[in-house]
């Protein structure tokens, strides 16, 4: 898997126009290859979100907002 990496990847892909078209008016997106990299970009994004998410009251963070915005 080449993540961020530049490498390229060329495939052959069938699509469903309609929602090809939905997507790319929706994002103001004006090519598939673009709206493609996209779509990956953000599954690959929610997906180390939810990673994030899953440590949710499992790491002990003590902050001093009041410290903090001070010296900020």
């Amino acid at each position: 898997m080449c993540i961020g990496g530049g490498g390229l990847v060329r495939t052959n892909v069938v699509l469903d126009e309609k929602k090809v078209k939905a997507a790319k008016r929706a994002f103001d997106i004006a090519t598939t290859k673009d709206l493609l990299d996209f779509a990956l970009s953000e599954l690959l994004r929610t997906h180390h979100r939810k990673g994030i998410l899953a440590l949710k009251g499992k790491v002990k963070i003590e902050i001093d907002l009041d410290q903090s915005r001070e010296t900020g």
